[in-house]
This record gives C-alpha cells, structure tokens and sequence, in this order.
C-alpha cells in the first residue's frame, strides 16, 4: 500500500485536522460572523425613514437578525451618531449631499435607496414661476437636524432666500399641513 502505514496515516490526519482548525480560527478572527442584532437610526415617527427602517427589520428578521430603529430627528442627527463610535449606531438613513468624506471619514454608503422629492405648496392665487419668489414668505424647511431642511436650505440659498429674508418654520411635510 504505497509504503504508508496506520502510523503515517495519523500523522497525515493530525497534520490536516490541524491544517484546518488554524484556518478555521483565523477566518473567526479576521472575518467575524455579522451580527445577529443591531440598531437603525431612522428618523422622526410616521416619517418617511421609519417605514424604511421597518421594511429593512422586516427583510433582516428572514436572516434572522434582530434590528431596533431608534428614532431621531433625521438625517444629520443620524450622521452624528454615525460619527459617534459609543452611540451603539452601525446603520442610519441619510439623504445625499448631509456630510461628505471630509466630515464623515470612516462612513460608508451602500447606496441609493430612493430619491429625494421636493413639493412646493403655496396659494392657487398666486403664480410662482421662480424660487426668488419665496423671499419674504413663510416656508417649511424641516425641522432642525432633519436632512430635509440642510437641503431645502441649500436649494433655497441657491436662489438667495434665506433666514434674513424669509421666515422658515421648524416644521415638517406633516406638521406644515396643519398649518
């Protein structure tokens, strides 16, 4: 039989076993298993982000993974926690254009999730051709440490309405209805 013996035989099998379990240890080390709970930070209740969070717990729990939303202001809030190692954060919802690589060096995008729409509801009486427009009125920009109102405050800057100009409210799509 090849000149290999029971002896040569075990050592061949103690020398794969062996083999096998370093490597097994090392992929533990270097390559953790994801894990099986973690927290989303969302956004304001009945918002917009909330649902994509519920739906993202829904698709996760198949996986077996428990996922928490933790509600929050919105977008810059969930970078900030994003940002804070100790938040217990890992994932959050975020519109385009809040932080950047500067400001946010070790955050990650997975990606486009859904794009950003912009609604501008005034008086059937009056003709709003221009952005310009707006100066002088009352304009619900989101409330503070939404993404909502960093962009629609960038947009609005665009076209030179700002704060000294214009009164913005700390309101959201929701809250401005009431209105």
């Amino acid at each position: 039989m090849l000149g290999f013996n029971r002896w040569h035989l075990f050592k061949g099998l103690a020398v794969i076993l062996c083999i096998v379990g370093m490597s097994w240890l090392a992929l533990d080390y270097f390559v953790p298993a994801p894990p099986s709970k973690l927290t989303i930070a969302t956004g304001a209740k009945n918002q917009t982000y909330e649902a994509i969070g519920k739906r993202y717990r829904e698709i996760l729990a198949r996986s077996h993974v428990d996922v928490e939303l933790r509600l929050t202001n919105g977008a810059v809030e969930n970078v900030k926690l994003l940002n804070d190692p100790t938040s217990g954060i890992k994932i959050g919802i975020a519109q385009g254009g809040i932080s950047d690589s500067d400001r946010s060096p070790d955050l990650l995008s997975l990606g486009r999730i859904n794009y950003q729409i912009y609604w501008i509801f005034h008086r059937a009486t009056e003709t709003l051709d221009d952005l310009r427009q707006l100066k002088g009125k009352r304009i619900a920009v989101g409330p503070q440490g939404s993404g909502q109102r960093v962009t629609t405050e960038k947009i609005l800057a665009i076209s030179g309405v700002n704060s000294e100009n214009t009164t913005l409210l700390n309101l959201s799509t929701q809250d401005a209805e009431m209105h």
